[in-house]
């Protein structure tokens, strides 16, 4: 049975995460390769890549979706006919042939029916149906974002505790607008700075989400200057 297995995309980036992070310890008590091990953790890599990178791609048009309606409607009071930076990824890690769900719940099945295997261990791994998540206040969490430029990049620190990411709103002097989620702390922000000679004030704030549901409260508002 597959009754492990997390239902969203984004809850099985961190289930794979975890599984990869620490399969390493009990390859030789199951029989694992070396080659075996490097395979499961770019398999993840892999998989949280392309996860994020169609986040991105999503609210890249979001944001291409607003600009269009302030181009046409003007009811954002326009100033600039400038559209969303250009989307940037993160430099991709290596290539893996396509059926990672696949490789990942056929090894799980080869771990389960080796007779070392327990339920502490599947549990440990992620790979077992764990008791009910103890008590976390969403109504009232909320993120602590820390902002500093580094090499031309705004970079924004938050720790996850139990909750599954953050979703990031980011104001460039025209109010906030949805911007991006982060799942694996810290988040970097690419947007190009501004031109050569200028400078600007950019903002952001966050919210967790759990179960890919934004809950609790926003973040304090954090501002940083940014220039060429």
């Amino acid at each position: 049975m597959r009754n492990y297995l997390e239902k969203t995309d984004e809850k099985l980036v961190l289930q794979m995460d975890n599984f990869s992070s620490k399969i390493g310890i009990y390859a030789p008590q199951f029989g694992l390769t070396p080659e075996e091990v490097t395979n499961i953790i770019n398999d993840s890599r892999s998989f949280t890549w392309v996860v994020s990178s169609s986040e991105r791609v999503d609210t890249y048009k979001k944001n291409w979706t607003l600009y269009k309606t302030n181009v046409k409607k003007g009811n954002f009071n326009l100033e600039t006919n400038q559209g969303p930076a250009p989307l940037v990824f993160d430099v991709a890690p290596t290539v893996v042939a396509p059926g990672i769900l696949n490789r990942f719940t056929s090894l799980v099945v080869r771990i389960k029916a080796h007779p070392s295997y327990s339920k502490a261990i599947g549990l440990n791994l992620g790979i077992e149906v764990s008791a009910s998540r103890p008590y976390l206040n969403v109504e009232n969490a909320k993120p602590i974002l820390k902002a500093t430029l580094r090499v031309g990049k705004v970079h924004l620190q938050w720790k996850k505790g139990d909750f599954h990411g953050i979703a990031i709103e980011k104001d460039t002097g025209k109010g906030f607008v949805s911007f991006d989620k982060d799942f694996n702390p810290n988040y970097v922000d690419n947007s190009p700075m501004p031109p050569l000679g200028e400078s600007a004030v950019w903002r952001y704030r966050a919210a967790y989400l759990l179960n890919d549901e934004l809950v609790g409260q926003w973040s304090d508002i954090v501002t940083i200057s940014v220039n060429a």
